[in-house]
Order: structure tokens, then sequence, then C-alpha cells
């Protein structure tokens, strides 16, 4: 345990990647590495999500065996104008508080024109948080100039090799069909011969460097990918041609068209991917822009606006109509709708007063609140669903961990595939003139054809999507494996207080069990013990004591007892305040009110005795009304095959009764949290594949036990650790979402993978009997890339149906 503490997450953007190879590589170098305890690389996102431990391993070590494997970390490069710099001394304090930031790879200030220029790494630090690291430190950014992002520089690259490989393809083509366009000057000439061979090198050599020094890489590790295949493919072609053409060209033997369409048509399909996979990760980007740059507060009586990255806790910022709430706060003054659907995923505008708490980038539609700032910088409710969104796009479903295998041996089946088909035509078809050319084409379009990339892409651009579309209805997937294993929960566990009921209890009774003591005599004998107490009970008794005016005694002592009661000491006296069952076990008898007990849980209401110095003075009957979707969701999970139990720490009484008012059957009652995860654990020895649904407090445990652990946030609280999937709205009805949209996602990765694996099934086939020239190969390998990203983007137009209930 001591060690687990000690490790450290971290991801590392990289730069060079084109398939499952380069995947597979990358992972290779990194784990090997003493210290490093997972490394994880997603294809789509283009990053690896590393555990390590820093006793053992650095950072630097780190990035060292991802450049060993053959690429690259890549860092975005950002100069800023700062104000307040005096001297020298202020510009070295600056530069080294910027470079102790986690995620700062490189970093020089200039204190002569008050310039910083850094590099960091985007995948560890935001530039909002760069902004709150130089405003902490005393000084004001001028102005900003963002160099392009790692996306688009490669973007660019690709634009300008693309552009290379069309212009100089066209006169290949041109020039290199006499027999079809004898009326081109030259056509069928020496010279035209040469300026294709020209032509056709430097897009062999120009355009397709990427390929080349792609396959270098992977050489090195012993191993081959997609840049193998086309190297290998296209240099084939372009080799036997350029053999042919000097000194006197073989016109039936010159095959430079099929190299150079190869290249150029894989080179867009590069393009057209870089860009698709830009789109299904646009969520985070989005996320990001909700988040307004400044902000209006309230400093010796007169307005200011600021930079977001200087508000401080305790500021009080004003929110006019139409304008984003910077910040996490609590509403000190004012009354507005304010639209959360961005972040909750709720549709409907919520009602904010004085009072409610308001989350930062979620719009004020009418009305001017005075919001006080309670959450800054990346403890805000935003901030913190970006990190677990980034975080969960790291971490592959097991799905994707078997196709990565997979792929990690199909070039080399590719390659032996494609050996094969060339000895079979050349030893078993008529020898001829063309006979070499005639078993090297086939051989040549098997090669190409082959596409490790759209099976290395199902997968993760699908997983990408399917969890930017759970943020966007208030579903947090803090896995890819989350998502996967939704499907496969058959058994759904329901904690009772605070996830089918409201979990704001009420007092609805209060009876004497002795005369001398009256109504507000009990509850203030309650609230003596339950003022310390965090429990929901609790506080329905505090309510209740408020509201009748009663002043609430602190006591000399007090203590929980888990499940059961509180027990405290006022003077001399003790009192105890908890469950029939617990006052019992106290040695107190309760023989006198038990019919009073059994009414109050017929009627689905929770019991609480109340005794003083061993003497029962009363009871108090408590509802906890069931949430309003609570039946809605229930019975939309039945509909579709799902076993629903409650779990509950009342009588089996007041259980039944709520069950029965939501349509559950089975209830499981005088349960102590410790022992929740034990009842999990019984129901999976069964058979069960558990889903826990809980607050994610006293359901800890039973949540990590579960396969798949729910926590319902609450208001801004949604860091919660144990569940792997987070409702954002404190609402069930994103559990139907949560489900629909995991279905639906591994539904489209299925889809993905059928039609990667179904591709390369049918086509090498065809290649290898000469029905697929090189050209045509070229270009279904990478229309076959673009079609699995383009397909995963489709999920993008889909909405959950059912994570509306009925009123």
């Amino acid at each position: 345990m001591a060690e687990q503490k000690q490790l450290r997450r971290t991801a590392l953007k990289i730069g060079g990647m084109h398939c499952a190879g380069c995947v597979n590589s990358i992972q290779y170098f990194v784990s090997k590495l003493d210290g490093v305890q997972k490394c994880e690389v997603n294809l789509a996102t283009q990053k690896a999500s590393v555990e390590f431990d820093p006793n053992i391993v650095g950072l630097s070590k780190i990035e060292s065996a991802v450049n060993d494997a053959g690429y690259s970390v890549v860092y975005e490069r950002l100069t800023l104008k700062v104000s307040g710099i005096t001297d020298s001394s202020d510009a070295q304090n600056l530069e080294k508080k910027l470079k102790t930031t986690e995620g700062v790879h490189d970093v020089s200030v200039n204190y002569g024109n008050s310039q910083v220029v850094m590099q960091y790494n985007s995948a560890l630090i935001s530039l909002s948080d760069i902004r709150s690291v130089i405003a902490k430190s005393g000084y004001a950014i001028m102005s900003e100039d963002l160099s392009e992002s790692a996306e688009e520089l490669e973007a660019k690259k690709l634009k300008k090799l693309l552009g290379i490989g069309v212009f100089l393809t066209i006169p290949v083509m041109i020039f290199g069909y006499p027999e079809f366009l004898s009326f081109v000057p030259f056509a069928g000439s020496d010279y035209s011969a040469y300026a294709v061979f020209v032509c056709a090198s430097i897009v062999q050599f120009v355009s397709g460097s990427r390929f080349y020094s792609g396959a270098f890489r992977i050489a090195k590790l012993k191993s081959a990918n997609m840049d193998t295949l086309v190297v290998l493919g296209t240099s084939a072609a372009y080799l036997f041609s350029a053999y042919n053409t000097f000194p006197t060209p073989q016109w039936h033997n010159l095959y430079y068209d099929a190299a150079s369409l190869v290249i150029t048509f894989v080179v867009l399909g590069k393009y057209l991917e870089n860009k698709t996979k830009g789109k299904t990760s646009s969520v985070i980007k989005k996320m990001l822009e909700l988040q307004p740059k400044t902000a209006r507060i309230i400093q010796d009586g007169a307005e200011l606006e600021i930079p977001i990255e200087q508000i401080r806790l305790g500021d009080i910022i004003i929110v006019r109509p139409g304008e984003r709430i910077p910040v996490d706060g609590i509403v000190m003054s004012g009354h507005s709708a304010v639209d959360e659907s961005a972040i909750t995923g709720e549709s409907i505008p919520t009602e904010k007063k004085q009072g409610d708490s308001v989350i930062g980038g979620t719009i004020a539609q009418e009305g001017m609140l005075q919001v006080r700032a309670e959450k800054i910088g990346s403890d805000t409710m935003l901030s913190q669903i970006v990190r677990l969104v980034e975080d969960a796009m790291g971490k592959k479903p097991p799905m994707q961990k078997m196709v990565d295998r997979i792929s990690g041996y199909f070039a080399f089946f590719v390659i032996a595939s494609a050996v094969v088909t060339f000895l079979g035509w050349y030893f078993f078809t008529i020898h001829g003139e063309h006979h070499l050319a005639a078993s090297l084409i086939p051989a040549v379009a098997i090669l190409v054809v082959a596409c490790p990339c759209a099976l290395g892409l199902a997968t993760p651009t699908a997983v990408m999507v399917g969890m930017g579309k759970g943020a966007s209805h208030g579903v947090l997937f803090k896995s890819g494996e989350a998502l996967e294993s939704l499907g496969k929960i058959n058994t759904v566990v329901f904690d009772k207080t605070g996830t089918l009921t409201e979990g704001k209890p009420q007092i609805t009774d209060i009876v004497s069990a002795d005369s001398s003591y009256t109504e507000e005599r009990i509850l203030e004998i309650a609230s003596i013990a339950e003022k310390n107490s965090e429990h929901p009970l609790a506080k329905a008794v505090l309510r209740k004591a408020q509201e009748k005016n009663i002043s609430v005694i602190s006591p000399d002592d007090f203590s929980v007892i888990s499940g059961k009661g509180a027990k405290a000491l006022r003077g001399d006296s003790v009192i105890l305040v908890g469950s029939p069952g617990f006052l019992q076990e106290s040695g107190i008898a309760i023989d006198a009110i038990l019919e009073i007990i059994t009414k109050l849980q017929e009627q689905g209401k929770t019991a609480i005795l109340v005794s003083i110095d061993s003497k029962l003075v009363g009871v108090i009957g408590i509802l906890d009304t069931p949430r309003k979707e609570a039946v809605f969701v229930v019975d939309q999970l039945q509909k579709r095959g799902m076993n629903i139990v409650m779990l509950t720490g009342d009588n089996q009484k007041t259980a039944d009764t709520i069950a029965s008012q939501i349509g559950i059957d089975k209830t499981i009652a005088n349960i102590l949290p410790s022992e929740k995860a034990d009842v999990v654990k019984k129901l999976q020895q069964g058979g069960s594949k558990v889903a826990m649904i809980g607050d994610g407090i006293n359901d800890a445990a039973a949540l990590a036990v579960a396969d798949i652990g729910i926590a319902i946030g609450s208001g801004t609280d949604i860091a919660i650790e144990a569940g792997k999937i987070v409702l954002v709205r404190n609402d069930l009805g994103g559990l139907l979402a949560a489900f629909d949209i995991g279905k639906k996602t591994i539904s489209k990765i299925k889809q993905n993978l059928a039609y990667a694996f179904l591709y390369n099934i049918l086509l090498i086939p065809v290649a290898g009997l000469g029905l697929l020239y090189p050209a045509i190969a070229g270009l279904a390998m990478a229309a076959s890339s673009v079609s699995v990203t383009g397909s995963s983007l489709m999920l993008k137009r889909w909405n959950p149906k059912n994570n509306l209930y009925l009123d």
C-alpha cells in the first residue's frame, strides 16, 4: 500500500504515431523502464498515459524512452509579454517559478523586453494554468502569441506533402500511359520516361518521407507497421520501374504511377484522418471555451474587470443576463434562470436565488446575480470534468487492448501474404515477357491495401466520441473499461437514502413515551445528541429544532455508532438516539412503544428512539420521500431485463414500503454501511454482473467492489473517487443515459471493428488474385481509415432518448 501511494500519473503528447504498431512500440519501450507501473498509448488522442514511481524513474527518462522508440514528446510553444518585471532578479524568479511548474518543459524570461518564451506539455498543463501561475507571481500578461498546436502543424505538414504529391503525380500519370495518351508531346520517348522518373522520385522520397522514417523507427524494434507496408510496396514498384528506365526505358515494365498514386492517396488519407480525429476530441476544446476570459468583481465598492485567473476565493462577482458565470460559487443576491445544459445536460434552465450554488461556465439567462467565488482554477466543476474526461480518454477498454495485440502481428501477416502471393504468381503462372512485373504487382497491392490503421482507430475514436457525448449529458465515464462493462450488467443495486430517495428526510411524527416529556423537550434532547452528526436523519432533527426555535446545546462528548445511532454526554446525563435495535442492545426496554414503531414503519417512515439516562422518552418518525424520477427509471431498467435490488439500513417494513412505492421487488434491509460491499460480492458470486448506484460517501466500498460503481454527484462535488461512472446531475435520469451511451458506443466499436476486419479479409485476397491495381489499393487503404473515424463521428448526431423521466 505504501508503494502505491508513491505512484504518480502523467500524460505525454506523442508525435509521429501512425498506427497500432506505433502504439505497441511506445508501450514496449516505456513499460520496460524500472519504476514504470503502467503505460497506455491512445492512437486517436496521440497521448501516452504513464503511471510511475518518481523515486525510481524520472519524467526525463520516460521522455528519452519515447525518443529511443523513434517518436517524440510534443510541446506547445507560447510567447508572452508580461508587465511588472522591474529587474533581472524578477525575471530569474519568474523563470524559476515557471520551470518548477509541472508540465512546463522549457522557459526563458527576458528582462530587456519583458518577454516569456516557453514550451509546455498541453496534456499536463493548460494555458489557463500558466496564466494563473504568472498572475499569482504578481505579474500581468499584456499579450499572448500562441504558436500553432501540434495537430495544426501536423495538418499543415501533411497538406504540404499532399500538394507535392498531387502536383507531381499528375505528370507521372500523363506521361506514364503513352499507349493511351499518344497525343501528348514526347509521349513514349526516352525524355518523357526520365521526366516521369524525376517526378516519381520526388513523390517517393519527399511526399513519402514520413513513411520511410516511420518504417526505420519500427524496424529498429524488429517490428513492422503501416509505414513498413507502404514503404515495401511502393519501393518495390519504384525500384522495379527505375531498373527498367535506365539506360533505355522499357515502358511495359514501368509502374511509377502505382508507387506515386499510392503515396499520394495514403498521404491524403492521413490528412483527412488528422482532420476527423481532431473533431472526435472537440468536446474538450468546447468545454474549455465555456469559461470566460474575464470577470467583473466588486472591489472597494466599484466594479473592476479582471482576467479570470486573478479571481480569489471570496471575491464577489457580478454576472449580468447573457453572461457566463466564471467560477463555482454561491449566489449572494439577485435572481436568475441559469442554463446548465453544457455541464449537467439539464435542458431546462435552473432557477437560482440567494444561497443557491452556481457552476462556472453556465449562462445566466435573465436577472443579475452577485456570486461569491467558492472554487477557482483547477478546483471548479468544469476543470474537474475536463480532467476526468481527458484522463478517461487515455485509458483503454479491454476490447482495444485485444485489438492492439492483434494489430501488432497484423503487419507480419500481410508481409507473409505478399511474399506467398509473389512466389505463387512467379512459379505457378505462365512465364512470359512481363512475368516478373505480373508477379510483383499483386504482391505490392496486398502490401498497400492492408490497413492496420483502421483497426487501431476503430476503438479509440468511438470511445472518445462516446465519452464526449456522455459529458454533454452529465455522465462522466472514468475509463473506456467503464463504457464497455456497462453493456454486461444484469443486476442494478441501489442504495436507498439519497439515491432512490431525495436524501432530505423530514420529521413527520414526535410521539412521547413518557407524559412528562413534551414534543419540544424530546426534540431538544435528540438535537443535543445529533448536533455534531453528518447523517441525513440527524440533519432532519436539527432542521426541525430550528423551525421550532429550540436552542441546540452542544454535547460534552459525542460518538457515532455506524448504522445504528449516536451517543452523547451532557453534564451527568447520557443521551442515546437511534434505531430500536440500538436502544435494545443498550439495555433499554422498548416494548411499550412497539405498536407505534410498527405503525410508523408501515407508513414507510424511519423510527428513531430517544432516551436519556437509560429512560425511553419518545419516538421520532422521519419520512424520506422517493425521488420523483425513481419509479420511471426503475421501470425502464426492468424493461431492459435488469434485476433491481435496494439496500438500506432501515428495518424490513420501512424498506418494503418504500420499495413498493418505487416498484422494486427485492430489498435487503438492516444493512450496515460496512456490509453493503459483502452484499455486492454475494450477488457477484451468484453469477450477477453488478452495477452499484450510490452517493459515493457511505457507499464507497460497495461502489469499488461492484463491476461498475455509479456515483451520483451533488452540486459541484463531482470528484468522487469510488465510482467508475459519475452522474453530474443529482438526478437518476442520467443513469438511463449512461446505459444508452454505453450500449451505443460499444455497438459503434463493434461496427468499426467488423468493417476494419471485413475490409482486410475481403480485399487482401482480391489484391492477391491480381484484381486490384496498387493505386486503387492505396485509395482503398486511405478510405478505410477515414471511414472508421467518420463512422465514429456519426455518434455525435445521436442522442440518448431515455434520459428524461415522466412527471
